[in-house]
């Protein structure tokens, strides 16, 4: 569609679903032509004809999904990619995730963004067929904000359209389109998931990253390691004792990260300068050291078994079936490891 090759997150892998979305975005006046074209010429047969169907369903439904995408995925997208791997991701998670949500506040705020998703509200304003009952935000200087409703709609002989609007302490104005286009449409959205606890693991595996323990040196106290019990292995370790030994090494672990620090943006960098200290200093805390590789072993994605998956799919085929589960662990073991 463009003569060119797809803007990617990463080198490599396969595009993702959404990054191809965010392509079709970036061109959608073109994509009505390109399918019709497609179509013309029997490129791409009954895929064809449905992404036609699709398009020509509801473009408007089409362009606000794109839209959406360009304002809030490409930013998630990125963090998911940055997340991905079998590195010390756990420890840099609770940091990539509030750059996410920083994001987010920056798009919630009113003075900033003025509350809205821009590329979604620039194409519902420019498609807008507003209806009775519809809501919008609007601010009166020196009074606030009030929400208003339509309440009737009025058609001139000339063809041009009014809105009645009625606020919320029943005062009343008549607009036309443009004029109700500059004001906030209004809605709600509910939370689909928890993610409170997951939050909580990625805040505390921090505490293993020396350069973290050095900058909070002040702020890292019982409190915290007691917060580690969350963590269910951590908790469960050598009978529920290992958390009251962090207790008693976290003196010695906050003077030995004292003035260490290291590159967060590169997470085989950073993997590779933690896991150094650690090999350093991990036998003057012992308990701590037996906490971090716990908390190393963890992984905020599939990758690890995905890529154990693929590795079994390569070594064994059907003529080593019968083969023991012993030699099986060995072998994917001292395969998978010697990629690390």
């Amino acid at each position: 569609m463009t003569n060119r090759a797809l803007v990617s997150f990463s080198n490599t892998r396969w595009w993702s679903k959404q990054e191809v979305e965010n392509n079709i975005a970036l061109n959608f006046g073109q994509l009505s032509r390109f399918l019709e074209l497609l179509d013309s010429r029997g490129i791409g047969d009954a895929t064809t004809k449905k992404l036609l169907s699709i398009y020509k369903s509801d473009p408007l439904k089409l362009k606000v999904s794109f839209a959406a995408g360009l304002d809030g995925l490409l930013s998630m997208l990125k963090t998911t990619y940055e997340l991905e791997g079998d590195r010390l991701e756990i420890v840099l998670a609770f940091r990539r995730i509030e750059t996410l949500r920083a994001y987010g506040r920056q798009l919630l705020s009113v003075s900033e963004n003025r509350g809205l998703l821009p590329n979604v509200d620039v194409v519902i304003r420019m498609s807008l067929e507003p209806t009775v009952g519809l809501a919008i935000k609007k601010e009166f200087a020196g009074h606030g904000v009030f929400l208003g409703k339509i309440m009737s709609i009025d058609k001139e002989d000339t063809g041009k359209w009014w809105y009645q609007i009625e606020y919320g302490d029943g005062d009343r104005e008549t607009m036309d389109i443009e004029e109700l286009r500059a004001f906030d449409l209004t809605w709600t959205c509910e939370a689909c998931y928890d993610c409170t606890h997951s939050y909580l693991v990625f805040e505390l595996a921090q505490l293993f990253d020396p350069s973290f323990g050095s900058l909070k040196a002040g702020e890292i106290d019982a409190t915290w390691v007691q917060r580690l019990a969350a963590i269910v292995p951590l908790a469960r370790e050598a009978e529920g004792s290992l958390i009251t030994k962090l207790e008693g090494e976290l003196a010695a672990y906050i003077t030995l990260a004292s003035g260490f620090c290291c590159e967060h943006n590169d997470v085989d960098t950073f993997s590779d300068a933690v896991l150094s200290w650690w090999r350093n200093n991990g036998t003057e805390i012992p308990s701590w050291s037996l906490a971090a590789r716990i908390v190393f072993s963890l992984s905020p994605n599939s990758c690890t078994s995905e890529r154990v998956f693929s590795l079994l799919s390569d070594m064994f085929g059907d003529k080593q079936i019968g083969a023991m589960a012993d030699y099986v662990q060995a072998t994917l073991m001292l395969r998978y490891n010697s990629r690390l």
